[in-house]
């Protein structure tokens, strides 16, 4: 007989997510990450304000991400990708009417000034993906091409 854990599936859920996060081997999850939106887009020379966008990031409800997962964030008006950040905590609740769950990052690559970053298709995403999404879950191919196009320009 095998032992809880081993080879059988654990079918709780919090259970499951507790294993993801303290395993050594966790393999990241690759996320774009939308930033803006019509009524309130990123402006241009976002890095030149307040820098918390460097820091964390806001989501409509708890999202499913772990420490040591990627974002690429997303100019949502601008359809821009301008930023590579590693997720460094849990999720937590805040009291926020339009983000109420926030992740810290750690933001790895950055490029200052949107009119200078590169279109989200040219990671290979659609930007209508992101229609009515905060984030999206990508592949490891479509996060890879982020950086190499990010680097190219970023800070």
């Amino acid at each position: 007989m095998r032992g809880a854990g081993v080879g059988w599936p654990c079918r709780n859920t919090a259970t499951r997510r507790a294993l993801r996060r303290c395993q050594p081997w966790h393999v990241p999850a690759y996320w774009l990450k939308a930033v803006g939106h019509a009524r309130g887009p990123l402006a241009e020379d976002w890095l030149d304000g307040p820098t918390t966008l460097l820091r964390r990031t806001g989501f409509p409800r708890r999202p499913r991400m772990a420490a040591g997962d990627r974002l690429v964030l997303y100019a949502s008006v601008w359809r821009r990708v301008f930023a590579i950040c590693e997720v460094t905590g849990e999720p937590a609740a805040r009291e926020h009417p339009r983000w109420p769950w926030t992740v810290p990052i750690e933001t790895l690559l950055v490029v200052p000034v949107l009119d200078a970053a590169p279109p989200v298709e040219a990671i290979g995403v659609a930007a209508r993906s992101m229609s009515q999404h905060s984030h999206i879950r990508i592949e490891r191919g479509h996060y890879d091409r982020a950086v190499e196009a990010i680097a190219s320009i970023a800070l």
